[in-house]
């Protein structure tokens, strides 16, 4: 029975976030939207940025490639899931087929994440000198941060 109400007290600790994934689509105040893996930074920065129409045009194609590319890699996640369980329902898997299912999954997406990447460089190539400065203060700031994270993790881990 202990363990039950261990069960029960963990479900009812993550419901929020596992409900509230579901049901919310908007980030928390001050972040960008969710979804959006290679335009996050640029997401973050719109309204400092004070983008021209042909900017903000552009902008807009690349959001658009971004949410078709983020759609593409979970499609293709979901497949790769299902593929696996489907092998390993089987009383002798394929282990070279579960093995490779990484690499063919990365090559369900990989032409829409190389667009999505491809507008958000044209948008880039129409910035600004001071709107590339903003966006290069904002991606050292988080490299930095990614580093300092990185470099707690490796001492609190012994990595």
């Amino acid at each position: 029975m202990k363990s039950l109400k261990t069960v029960a007290c963990v479900a009812a600790l993550l419901s929020p976030f596992i409900f509230g994934a579901a049901l919310s689509v908007a980030a928390p105040p001050g972040m960008p939207e969710f979804g959006m893996p290679f335009g996050n930074h640029f997401a973050a920065m719109k309204a400092k940025l004070n983008l021209n129409p042909t900017q903000d045009a552009q902008y807009t194609v690349a959001s658009q490639a971004t949410l078709k590319a983020f759609v593409a890699a979970r499609k293709a996640r979901t497949a790769a899931a299902d593929a696996a369980k489907a092998e390993l329902t089987k009383t002798d898997p394929d282990f070279a087929r579960l093995l490779n299912l990484g690499d063919e999954t990365q090559a369900g997406y990989a032409a829409e994440r190389k667009i999505a990447i491809s507008e958000w460089i044209k948008f880039t190539q129409l910035l600004t000198t001071e709107q590339k400065a903003l966006v290069k203060g904002q991606l050292l700031d988080r490299v930095s941060r990614a580093g300092e994270m990185r470099e707690k993790f490796r001492q609190r881990h012994g990595g």
